[in-house]
């Protein structure tokens, strides 16, 4: 079956974002990739934001399709290495938007109203399964520190781009693939304390699997 012309748009545009950057890339470029006139662009996408917004909602679909929580059984470390997996192809994805998200979130009301409901959607998961961990005995988690575990993790994920690029990388520079995987790493460090003595074995070949060095990256 045929992609739709917006479809297609959405598509190309994703591919010229990651790849460019979303500051460098107009909609005349998205049209002349594509070998579409601007005016048919235009019928679909009335400017840049409205195609932005329109992926940033591919995101948000993306995590509440996928990112479900078992039911019926009690969760492990392995329910949270899926998170961390599907999170990992979501900031691949949709990379253009995890490199410059106050840049992204600053162009409009839509656009900050959507990554709002990209944080609530990923904290609601985050919140979740750490009290899902609790609840099977993986983790011993105060009530009270749940939240704040969670919005920790959630810093880690939506802001590790935007670090690392500035910290580490020339300033065109891509993060590559597999320093996404590091993040998690990080993410784990703040589980650490939290994981149960029955726990700790497992914990620790999952902090092994995403463990990535930093040391080169500037040199």
């Amino acid at each position: 079956m045929a992609v739709k012309t917006r479809d297609r748009i959405l598509d190309k545009a994703l591919e010229l974002f990651n790849d460019r950057g979303e500051r460098t890339v107009t909609t005349n470029h998205i049209a002349a990739d594509l070998g579409i006139s601007p005016g048919n662009l235009y019928y679909h996408f009335r400017n840049k934001d409205e195609i932005i917004l329109a992926l940033f909602q591919r995101l948000i679909d993306n995590i509440a399709v996928n990112m479900v929580i078992p039911e019926g059984r009690p969760l492990n470390f392995q329910d949270k290495r899926s998170y961390l997996e599907l999170a990992l192809a979501g900031m691949w994805e949709f990379r253009f938007i995890y490199r410059d998200v106050h840049g992204v979130m600053g162009r409009s009301s839509e656009l900050r109203s959507a990554y709002q409901q990209f944080a609530r959607l990923s904290l609601e998961v985050l919140e979740k399964i750490i009290a899902g961990l609790v609840l099977s005995g993986f983790m011993v988690v105060p009530k009270h520190e749940v939240e704040a575990l969670a919005l920790n993790n959630f810093m880690v994920l939506s802001s590790w781009q935007e670090l690392v690029s500035a910290a580490f990388l020339e300033e065109d520079e891509l993060l590559p693939k597999k320093l996404y995987r590091r993040a998690f790493y990080q993410i784990l460090l703040m589980d650490r304390p939290y994981v149960s003595e029955m726990a700790r074995e497992s914990f620790a070949e999952l902090e092994a699997e995403y463990f990535v060095p930093m040391r080169g990256l500037s040199e």
